[in-house]
């Protein structure tokens, strides 16, 4: 089964089915593909085709081409095709409108094509299933029982997936800018992709939810750019705004990494109580009425 897409800036993307995998051909385009290469590639979950497209760059330290894991949503209705990508600072695609949209339209009918290739690919929903798959993720779906991006975002993180992770919380945050479950998991991901300077600006931007979370993840990120003072102080007003040690799974590679910063805060801390309580503290005698 084959059919054409368009792209804006793309060019015609040839869709072939390979097994349960849906997989795109270009050819020339603003990226000069060589004939036939590979631009697409994945497997529905329902609406959603769930894989990497391959992208042209430029910019100063940018790889002139990259795979990006990516969640491309389908409509039924119309067969058109659309992504977000979030490239690294100083990139840009010219197969991008605004370096952050795909959008592919079906030629002649293509739509209807790629709409029986997805049912035939798509395994049947299950009770079971039917609450975590990326379609409902990605199409928002506010039903009873179906999962979150946030929520699917944490287990994809918890499971190694930060490149999939991190689309999901992305798309939380562009519901609800100051979700605060969704800047920490945000950050978290590209922490483990070592984005680390995305990763500070992620959390930066949190720092005024007044979330311990939020301070903490960003220690770690200030931690791993080098800048141990700020890490310091950063981890401070996670202490202040109630963050304590609790050995949570998600936070442990933080705690381990702030470990020494860690121990010393607390001693520092309760030596400012016990100076708290000696200051309290009556003067001998204060008080005593015996002559």
């Amino acid at each position: 089964m084959s059919s054409s897409y368009q792209g804006d800036s793309f060019g015609t993307v040839s869709m072939r089915m390979q097994g349960d995998r849906l997989v795109g051909f270009t050819t020339g385009g603003p990226c000069g593909f060589e004939p036939d290469t590979e631009v697409l590639s994945g497997e529905f979950q329902d609406n959603v085709l769930v894989g990497q497209v391959l992208l042209c760059q430029t910019g100063p330290h940018c790889e002139p081409r990259v795979n990006q894991p990516v969640l491309v949503v389908f409509n039924p209705e119309d067969g058109v095709m659309t992504a977000l990508f979030r490239l690294k600072d100083g990139c840009h695609s010219p197969v991008l409108k605004d370096d952050a949209l795909l959008l592919l339209k079906p030629v002649a009918g293509a739509g209807d094509a790629v709409e029986a290739a997805r049912r035939a690919a798509a395994p049947a929903p299950t009770a079971e299933s039917a609450g975590s798959s990326a379609a409902q993720v990605a199409a928002g779906l506010g039903k009873q029982g179906e999962v979150s991006p946030v929520e699917e975002g944490q287990r994809q993180l918890l499971a190694g997936n930060a490149a999939v992770a991190q689309r999901h919380f992305e798309l939380a945050l562009s519901r609800d800018a100051r979700n605060a479950a969704a800047v920490v998991g945000l950050g978290a991901s590209q922490l483990a992709l070592n984005d680390v300077a995305r990763a500070v600006k992620t959390l930066e931007a949190g720092k005024g939810l007044g979330r311990a979370d939020v301070h903490l993840w960003l220690a770690y990120a200030y931690l791993r750019e080098g800048s141990r003072a700020r890490a310091r102080d950063s981890l401070r007003r996670a202490y202040d705004l109630g963050w304590t040690p609790s050995g949570r799974a998600s936070e442990a590679a933080v705690e381990q990494a702030l470990r020494e910063e860690i121990k010393d805060l607390e001693a520092l801390m309760q030596q400012q109580r016990s100076r708290k309580r000696m200051l309290g503290r009556p003067p001998a005698g204060a008080g005593n009425t015996t002559p």
